[in-house]
């Protein structure tokens, strides 16, 4: 069956809550000279770290203000205006290796169940309708269950920047098992790089509460004996 891309699940990640008063200020920075900050974000799997075209203290409510800098030239500013807290993979690779080892197959079951509801117009009189319910759930005891299991199954991606037709333009890479196998050619990371797809099949539904995502040898994950930012050469 064809495999389906899921966008609404992402990366399992915590933010380290900053308590920050007057998130919206700018720093007290003096440098007249174009230039970028150094900001990070803290998190559950590990710091992130991005230079910003910004002198926001806290910068899309996530990433935090710092004195490190650099200067940059002109064109230059509308390269960091487009990859806004984009971050360097291989310079993060640390944030991304743990990402990729809490991204574990999963399984849902879909459900279908019809219910006879009633209400009441405002003459008085009383109505009845079949509403139907359906959706997927980790429950496999879930009322309406249909024997269809999907097994869902992260990949990874990132993005480059190129200059065309005068401008930058951000272009997300394919996805991937592995984010190393795009890397090179798109270096730049959002801080939830990973999606979700999946594979349906069939079962009886009597089987389903004892069905393990283990089960499964459809997906290939990545190479997490590997620790290093560059896939190892056969």
């Amino acid at each position: 069956m064809k495999i389906k891309e899921v966008t609404k699940k992402v990366l399992p990640l915590l933010v380290i809550p900053f308590i920050l008063t007057g998130c919206g200020r700018k720093s007290d920075c003096d440098i007249k000279e174009g230039h970028v900050h150094k900001y990070y974000l803290n998190t559950s799997i590990g710091t992130i770290y991005s230079y910003i075209n910004s002198e926001k203290i806290k910068y899309n409510d996530d990433f935090i203000w710092t004195q490190d800098y650099f200067e940059i030239t002109k064109d230059d500013e509308a390269f960091y205006r487009t990859k806004g807290n984009l971050f360097d993979g291989k310079k993060n690779w640390g944030y991304l290796y743990n990402g990729m080892s809490e991204c574990h197959d999963y399984l849902e079951f879909y459900y279908h169940y019809t219910t006879e509801e009633s209400y009441t117009d405002d003459d008085g009189d009383t109505h009845y309708e079949t509403k139907h319910h359906s959706g997927w759930t980790d429950n496999p005891y879930h009322r309406g269950v249909t024997g269809e299991v999907a097994l869902n199954h992260y990949r990874f991606y990132s993005y480059k920047i190129e200059y065309k037709n005068g401008k930058y333009v951000k272009t997300e890479s394919p996805l991937v098992d592995d984010i190393r196998d795009v890397l090179d050619e798109y270096p730049y990371v959002h801080k939830y790089f990973a999606k979700t797809v999946y594979k349906s099949f069939m079962f009886n539904t009597s089987q389903l509460p004892y069905l393990k995502a283990s089960d499964f040898n459809y997906f290939t994950g990545p190479d997490l004996s590997n620790k290093e930012p560059n896939k190892k050469v056969k």
